[in-house]
Formats: structure tokens, C-alpha cells, sequence
């Protein structure tokens, strides 16, 4: 009696652990699912220009390219202060609608054909040039 007690105790503990691995394998799948609609259904992938403000000069001229492979580059030029163009590459990635960038310090939020920049804090920009930290889609990359 002792015996077939343990066996039915192990079963049922067996057949909870199964349902919980198909239930995390279920969570997971929504997860990614849920950026690859991000990907798909806004379209991150492409190319983004913007004039962003500057304390010291008329503005950062801003080009960002996002591929297909997540790779990035962006490229700015401080107008008015040097000709010089900085250049950053690397890997990018999207969680939860925030575009973040390999050796970028700050964020984006991704809306429809536009990223929003976001502070160092991962907050959104608010006051009066809040809507100057924006890159605006301006070509798909195929």
C-alpha cells in the first residue's frame, strides 16, 4: 500500500512538471513572437534620419541603418561645430518596443516609421524639444 502511495505521489508530480515545461516552452514563444511582430508589423528594419539638438552646435545630423541581420550603423556629424563623422556599428535588438544599439549609451522607442530617442535613463524626452529626438524612417533596407 506504502508502495503504490509513492507511485501515484511520483506520478502526479511527474505529470506537474511536464505541464509546467510545456507551459514555459508556450511563454517563450510569445515572447518572441511578440517581437517579431514588433519587427514585421512596424517595419524597425531600414534606414532613419534626424536633426537632433545640440548644446554646442546647430545640430547632430544623425543617419541610422538597421538590417535585416541586426546589425546597425550610425553615423552623426555635429554641424556647426566639426566636419568629422562619427561612426558606431554593431548588433541592435528590440524588447518590449525599446530599440536598444551595441555601445549606444541611450535608447529608442520604436513607433510607427520613427524611433523616439529616450534619456540615458531609458525615459521618454519631455519638455519643449522633446519631439526633436526623433529619427524618421526614410527608406526600407530590401
Amino acid at each position: 500500500m506504502r508502495q503504490s502511495l509513492f507511485i501515484i505521489c511520483f506520478a502526479i508530480l511527474l505529470i506537474g512538471l511536464g505541464y509546467s515545461c510545456i507551459n514555459s516552452r508556450s511563454n517563450v514563444n510569445q515572447v518572441v513572437g511578440t517581437e517579431d511582430n514588433i519587427l514585421r508589423g512596424l517595419s524597425v528594419v531600414g534606414i532613419y534620419e534626424g536633426q537632433l539638438p545640440c548644446a554646442d552646435c546647430s545640430n547632430i545630423t544623425t543617419v541610422l541603418h538597421l538590417d535585416n541581420d541586426r546589425n546597425y550603423q550610425m553615423r552623426y556629424i555635429y554641424v556647426g561645430k566639426s566636419e568629422e563623422v562619427f561612426e558606431y556599428k554593431g548588433k541592435w535588438s528590440v524588447d518590449r518596443g525599446i530599440l536598444s544599439l551595441e555601445n549606444i549609451d541611450y535608447s529608442f522607442k520604436v513607433a510607427k516609421d520613427q524611433l523616439n530617442q529616450l534619456d540615458l535613463s531609458g525615459n521618454e524626452i519631455t519638455g519643449e524639444l522633446a519631439e526633436k529626438y526623433v529619427l524618421t524612417k526614410v527608406d526600407d533596407v530590401p
